[in-house]
C-alpha cells in the first residue's frame, strides 16, 4: 500500500507542477477520497475555467471506482471540466473525459485511451 500511495503521490505532484508550468493555478488535494467530501486529486484553474482531475498511475488497464466517478460528476455539475488522467509507465499522461469513462463503466485500457484520450499538450485546446 505504501509503495502504491507513494507512486500515486509522486505522479499527482508531477502533474500539478506541469499544469502550473502551463499557467494554471493548480493544487493537489492531499489524501483526496478520505475526507467524505467529493475531492478530486487535482484542482486547477486558468482563465476562469476550472479543471478537476482524478489521477491514476498504472502499467495496465484498470477500472475507476464508481464512487470516484460520482465525485467528479458532482464537480462537473458545478461547472468544472472533469477528467481522468492516466500516467502510463514510460508513456506519459493521457487524459479522458468523465463522460467517456462513465459510458465505459469506468474501464480504462490502452485501446480505449488511444481512441478517446488526448495528451497533456492538447489540454488547453480542450478547455476552450
Amino acid at each position: 500500500m505504501v509503495k502504491s500511495y507513494t507512486k500515486g503521490y509522486v505522479a499527482e505532484l508531477s502533474l500539478t507542477h506541469k499544469l502550473a508550468e502551463m499557467g494554471f493555478m493548480a493544487i493537489r488535494a492531499p489524501r483526496s477520497g478520505r475526507i467524505s467530501l467529493p475531492s478530486p486529486d487535482i484542482v486547477a484553474i486558468k482563465n476562469g475555467k476550472m479543471l478537476v482531475i482524478e489521477c491514476k498511475s498504472r502499467k495496465d488497464a484498470f477500472t475507476v471506482a464508481q464512487e470516484q466517478l460520482s465525485e467528479l460528476k458532482a464537480w462537473q455539475d458545478h461547472g468544472a471540466l472533469a477528467l481522468i488522467a492516466w500516467k502510463q509507465s514510460y508513456k506519459g499522461w493521457s487524459f479522458l473525459h468523465l463522460s467517456d469513462v462513465s459510458a465505459n463503466n469506468g474501464n480504462i485500457g490502452k485501446k480505449f485511451t488511444a481512441e478517446k484520450g488526448f495528451p497533456l499538450d492538447k489540454l488547453e485546446e480542450i478547455m476552450n
